[in-house]
């Protein structure tokens, strides 16, 4: 008797994940100028917020994808749905938290910093910080860094980041925070993927989820 190897699920996190970017933007479009912006301004991840509502504006910033929709679909499906595959739901979620609450709480610790230095204005704890890219970038990462994954998946996860990277990592005075917390989501997917527990645990290999080669059940 033969049967093949099936995959053992579609990845739901990357899909839960993606469905709430989508739906985000409905929301997005449906509203008026004024109401995106006082949403956005409330959901935004800068000092002054995180010093009062951090349980609240870590999520909700993580949200919004502004009108880059479609590019936000491609990337988030691939990049965690990938991820997913390689190591679980469990890592995915970690990966992506661990990589959005340190790549904020690091941008905005120099903002404030340079603050108390007097390099900045204190008008700099208020700068808008929102959306889902430190999440994606630190995915998209792991999987480049992986071991396990196939080199046709680590070049389509390094393909499709590419518009993030160059978004991201504007070096001008307005977008240093941007830039501080997409380095660190990136060195966090990387340590997160080479980590001695994410390399020994025994969670499925993507192989086992696209291997054809029949398997010999014996009775």
């Amino acid at each position: 008797m033969r049967r093949l190897r099936l995959p053992g699920g579609w990845p739901i996190v990357g899909t839960v994940y993606t469905a709430m970017l989508v739906g985000g933007y409905l929301w997005w479009i449906l509203q008026s100028q004024s109401q995106r912006l006082a949403v956005l301004m409330d959901s935004s991840t800068d000092l002054a917020h995180l010093e009062r509502v951090p349980w609240l504006v870590l999520p909700a910033s993580s949200v919004w994808s502004g009108n880059d929709i479609g590019w936000w679909v491609v990337v988030t499906l691939l990049c965690l749905g990938a991820l997913e595959l390689l190591y679980g739901p469990v890592m995915t979620l970690v990966t992506g938290i661990v990589a959005h609450v340190v790549g904020t709480l690091v941008s905005e610790g120099l903002v404030a910093a340079r603050i108390a230095a007097g390099e900045l204005s204190s008008s700099a704890r208020h700068v808008m910080d929102v959306g889902p890219s430190y999440i994606v970038a630190s995915c998209a990462a792991a999987v480049i860094a992986s071991p396990r994954a196939p080199r046709g998946l680590r070049i389509a996860c390094a393909v499709a980041i590419v518009p993030l990277f160059v978004a991201a990592f504007d070096f001008t005075e307005p977008a240093q925070v941007a830039t501080v917390g997409h380095a660190v989501a990136l060195v966090v997917g990387v340590a997160m993927a080479r980590s001695r527990w994410f390399r020994h645990r025994h969670w499925p290999h993507l192989v086992d989820f696209v291997d054809t080669r029949v398997v010999l059940a014996e009775r």
